[in-house]
């Protein structure tokens, strides 16, 4: 009689833990953002900080493809700083971007980059890009690549950029 006993309440106990427990599972899915089906108003609105940092990065895709070193280099700091990610330091400054880009900028017959999707956080623009270039001739593509870049800004020019490949 005592062992059937504690049996009913062993049972009731886990009855009732398991209404809590899916209590708190239904809130939480309800109060977690993730699991709205629309994206409201105050996550929709940009800041002006991203403003701005999202427009330098839009018009450092027009200088690249218009391969323009002078625009180009205009949207980066002086100390610029270039990473492989994780944190795999390539090169620093616009001397050697210079030594990187214009080159580039000269042999090329044709640059094409665009956004394919964007994260804007803050001063932080990260941007799945994809890359057309025609080495021979003007209109032959002879290479596509897509590829992830963290641009970071800061004063209104890119400080920090990280490829990740």
């Amino acid at each position: 009689m005592v062992h059937e006993v504690t049996l009913s309440v062993y049972w009731v106990l886990m009855r009732v833990f398991s209404f809590v427990v899916l209590f708190v599972l239904a809130f939480a899915i309800q109060a977690n953002p993730a699991f709205e089906e629309k994206t409201t108003e105050l996550n929709s609105v940009k800041t002006e900080q991203e403003k701005a940092a999202e427009k330098v990065i839009d018009e450092l895709i027009v200088a690249y493809n218009q391969q323009n070193i002078k625009s180009f280099l205009a949207l980066y700091a002086d100390d610029v700083e270039f990473y492989m990610y994780p944190q795999k330091l390539m090169f620093t400054g616009k001397e050697d971007l210079i030594k990187r880009y214009g080159l580039m900028f000269k042999k090329m017959k044709c640059l094409n980059a665009k956004s394919l999707k964007r994260i804007v956080h803050g001063n932080i623009v990260i941007d799945h890009e994809s890359s057309e270039i025609c080495s021979q001739q003007e209109g032959v593509i002879d290479k596509r690549s897509e590829f992830v870049t963290s641009y970071q800004i800061e004063k209104g020019k890119i400080k920090k950029v990280v490829f990740f490949r």
